[in-house]
């Protein structure tokens, strides 16, 4: 009989602990969400960085003028001696 109202207590105590280790583990739904959001919010900012970056890029590449004249068109020749 005691060990049955041993074994059932333990029971009952773990069941009454799981929820408080599973908070302590991975905190409160509340804690998820926030963080959730938080995240979502530091990625809708670093897209936004990423965009305006990709437009200063682009308005650069556009400003930058191409050199011209047949000595910019050919890549420069390294001669490379095999076997010295």
């Amino acid at each position: 009989m005691i060990s049955t109202v041993a074994i059932g207590s333990a029971a009952l105590g773990a069941w009454l602990a799981a929820p408080f280790v599973a908070m302590g583990r991975r905190g409160t739904v509340d804690d998820r969400t926030r963080a959730a959001m938080r995240e979502e919010g530091l990625r809708v900012r670093a897209i936004h960085r990423a965009h305006r970056r990709e437009a200063l890029v682009a308005a650069a590449t556009v400003t930058i003028p191409a050199p011209r004249g047949a000595e910019h068109d050919a890549l420069p020749q390294r001669s490379v001696l095999v076997g010295v």
